[in-house]
């Protein structure tokens, strides 16, 4: 529907000729006031986007209007035109909630561009609020086009309502995210929801030259250059109807980036060797992990391009921002690799998972996969190793000791494990008694304690490291470190 606009002037005559302006320019929805007193009733009675206001007028002049409006329709723009041409009068306008200024007398081309832009940004913020109250509710209304992501965390879930609220666009879309945060799989979730018909097509452009790039997206006629024996469609054809996915668009050369932006602007194309163009019926979805701003400033990158690629712009964050969905991921990749390998499927320890949230996964959503699929490849017992990840990853002492020490037995819950243990050979009456360990005449050191503790631990568990950290209530791997630093 066209915008409405509310022209008040207590000059009948300079009201008729701002609508005439406004009609000659297609703006035909306009409505004219000439008494200040009427304002607030027809704004309660009807819906206006825009208010040209007079500030010198009798009853009520154009600041008390325009501070009740700023008050009770705050998404009301107003434009003050007015013959009071001060900066003072400016300032004071704008401060009271105004979003233009003009000064009287208006020329029609001047006013039309004002008014223009302030419903401009009035649709825009509309747009913006009409997208927030979708992304504010979370969980995605058609949950089968996410399938294929493993997510519990309400960033991604906004990254959903926002891929819903874009979906039947036909403008491109620009996927930004480290590698490994899974832009390919955001990209075919854009794909499923938006409905099309056509096929998902993806192709990673790094490292293709320039008569290579034509060549697979635009495709070639019989003869187009040596070796052309027939002709051959590109995947651009392929896509018909559907998405084209470019993969690392950072990575393409500029003479691609000139043809690129030639077919996002005239939605066509040639293929090699002819001269009638094809029409693309395409929607394209890019993605990159380079800063495609420092790339512009480089020259490496067209600034037109990005402007036409980042019509809609999702930006995925790393796996450690989102870290709440490690142990989902953990468990699914777990399970996955499993049944790869035709093993029983492994369980996951809590304290693993602990342990990993500590990790920053420079690689992301990829480098845990591939860690799962390989800790399975090497599993021996019911569970994930934990030592595993410890050496693979290199971590500290205190972060495997912090992520095992919240589940450490109680002794009495370890049978005869820890009970009665004496920290000194001597059997003599104890001083005093502290939880399960006795403590005798000669205070014992803490080295000591420890030593004792796993050669203990060790004897009767038959030298088996596994029973015997499961008895400490530490991991195998740290078990094995402490008794080479403990031992003669």
């Amino acid at each position: 529907m066209d915008p409405a606009i509310l022209i008040v002037d207590d000059d009948d005559l300079i009201a008729e000729r701002y609508a005439i302006f406004l009609h000659e320019a297609g703006l035909l929805r306009t409505e004219t006031c000439s008494d200040s007193r009427e304002v607030l009733e027809r704004l309660s009675k009807r819906t206006f986007d825009l208010i040209l206001l007079d500030l010198n007028m009798p009853h009520i002049d154009g600041f008390e209007i325009l501070d009740r409006v700023s008050e009770h329709h705050p998404d009301l723009h107003v434009i003050v035109v007015t013959g009071v041409d001060t900066v003072d009068t400016a300032v004071e306008c704008m401060k009271r909630g105004a979003f233009d200024f003009l000064s009287k007398p208006v020329e029609g081309n001047r006013l039309v561009t004002a008014v223009r832009h302030s419903l401009q940004i009035r649709s825009l913020q509309e747009e913006v609020v009409s997208l927030s109250d979708r992304i504010d509710s979370a969980r995605p209304k058609r949950p089968e086009s996410f399938e294929e992501i493993i997510t519990v965390s309400r960033k991604m879930f906004s990254i959903f309502a926002y891929i819903e609220a874009i979906a039947a666009s036909p403008k491109s879309a620009l996927i930004i995210g480290e590698s490994g945060t899974g832009k390919e799989l955001i990209a075919r979730a854009i794909h499923h929801a938006s409905g099309r018909k056509g096929s998902f097509v993806p192709v990673n452009v790094s490292g293709l030259d320039d008569a290579m790039f034509s060549d697979t997206l635009f495709g070639h006629s019989r003869g187009a250059y040596t070796g052309a024996e027939k002709a051959r469609e590109g995947l651009i054809s392929q896509a018909a109807d559907g998405t084209l996915f470019l993969d690392e668009i950072g990575d393409l050369g500029l003479a691609s980036q000139m043809k690129l932006l030639r077919l996002l602007q005239e939605e066509e194309y040639y293929p090699l060797g002819s001269d009638l163009p094809k029409k693309a019926r395409v929607r394209i979805v890019a993605a990159t992990n380079a800063d495609l701003m420092a790339r512009q400033e480089d020259g490496s990158f067209r600034r037109d391009l990005y402007f036409r690629l980042m019509a809609h712009t999702v930006r995925l964050p790393a796996l450690r921002d989102r870290n709440e969905d490690i142990a989902h991921l953990l468990r699914h990749f777990t399970a996955e690799a499993c049944k790869d390998l035709g093993k029983p499927v492994l369980g996951v320890p809590e304290p693993l998972i602990r342990l990993l949230t500590r990790y920053s996964f420079p690689g992301n959503v990829r480098e845990l996969q591939s860690l799962v699929y390989d800790a399975v490849s090497v599993s021996t017992g019911p569970d994930l190793s934990l030592g595993y990840f410890e050496q693979t990853l290199n971590f500290t002492d205190a972060d495997i000791d912090e992520a095992t020490s919240a589940v450490q037995p109680r002794s009495e819950d370890a049978g005869d494990s820890g009970a009665g243990l004496s920290a000194s050979a001597d059997s003599s009456a104890p001083e005093r008694i502290d939880g399960p360990v006795t403590i005798t005449d000669s205070f014992p050191k803490l080295a000591d304690v420890e030593a004792f503790l796993i050669d203990e631990a060790l004897r009767r568990s038959n030298g088996n490291q596994t029973v015997a950290a499961v008895m400490l209530g530490v991991s195998q791997s740290t078990l094995s470190r402490r008794a080479r630093r403990t031992g003669p």
